[in-house]
């Protein structure tokens, strides 16, 4: 059983739902990286997603834009993100790690040597944002040779064909997409958000959890009635703490209390989505 498949089925025995924290790799710099990630962990968070940054980020909306853009602004290297990665592993967090990437990255660095860095500094997952799973085969099975769980992305606009199709290749947990469009926090979820999480929740047995505009305690509750085994959340961390970052202190102190308010939220949420207990 895989340390992400574990956490989910702990949480929702107990009637709640999966907080998943996103953290920006290197914004503004590692070390502030890993103290924000050791917090995180401390104020519940479930699951880790370290977000590697990437100069062209198709998918991300300009909170997450900007963090990236700050870390590559100060030197931020792939090679770091494992260093980091190693470094919150050696501050006693056991919570299970997802390594959130872009393709171009992967390739560059090399996919099997990426894999073996990623698994040997204490990943559990992958999720590769702009690649397809019939372009993904060979990573697949390096991953999954590695012992990575592969993380897939569905949306709104999945088709029940496709959904099958990347649902054939998942592992660990779904990543359904709320709205279509890029990462940023939004006023509520719409509709469509459940329609997916019960579409997608009928054909797999994986946990769904739900992300893009999770930002409110609010949107956690209205996620996990919908049928939601979790919650990702990442501009709305990002924005607990840009705007103090000449502060670190208060900058980590925002976030550890905004990640406490919404794992809060979790706690006896209505999950539908129960296969990770079978």
């Amino acid at each position: 059983m895989s340390r992400i498949h574990k956490v989910f089925q702990d949480v929702l025995s107990k009637g709640d739902g999966a907080f998943i924290a996103y953290v920006c790799v290197g914004d503004p710099d590692a070390h502030f990286t890993v103290e924000q990630a050791v917090r995180l962990s401390e104020a519940g968070a479930d699951i880790l997603e370290l977000g590697l940054p990437f100069s062209d980020p198709v998918a991300d909306g300009p909170v997450i834009q900007g963090a990236m853009n700050r870390a590559l602004s100060g030197g931020f290297t792939t090679e770091n993100i494992f260093e980091v990665l190693r470094s919150v592993r050696g501050r006693a967090v056991n919570k299970p790690i997802v390594i959130m990437t872009y393709y171009n990255p992967v390739l560059q660095y090399g996919q099997d040597k990426f894999c073996k860095a990623a698994a040997e500094a204490g990943a559990d997952g992958l999720l590769v944002v702009d690649l397809p799973p019939e372009e993904s085969a060979d990573l697949d099975r390096l991953a999954s040779s590695y012992g990575l769980d592969v993380i897939r992305l569905v949306a709104p606009s999945t088709s029940s064909q496709r959904l099958d199709e990347i649902l054939s290749s998942a592992s660990g947990f779904v990543y359904a997409v709320s709205v279509a469009g890029t990462t940023g926090a939004r006023a509520g979820l719409p509709s469509s958000a459940g329609d997916l999480v019960r579409r997608t929740a009928a054909r797999t047995r994986l946990p769904v959890a739900l992300g893009f505009g999770i930002s409110t305690p609010e949107h956690v509750r209205a996620a996990l009635s919908m049928g939601a085994a979790g919650v990702v959340e990442g501009s709305g961390l990002i924005a607990a703490y840009s705007t103090v970052l000449h502060q670190r202190s208060n900058a980590l102190d925002s976030i550890e209390h905004h990640a406490r308010e919404m794992k809060r939220a979790t706690v006896g949420g209505t999950v539908a989505n129960l296969s990770a207990q079978r």
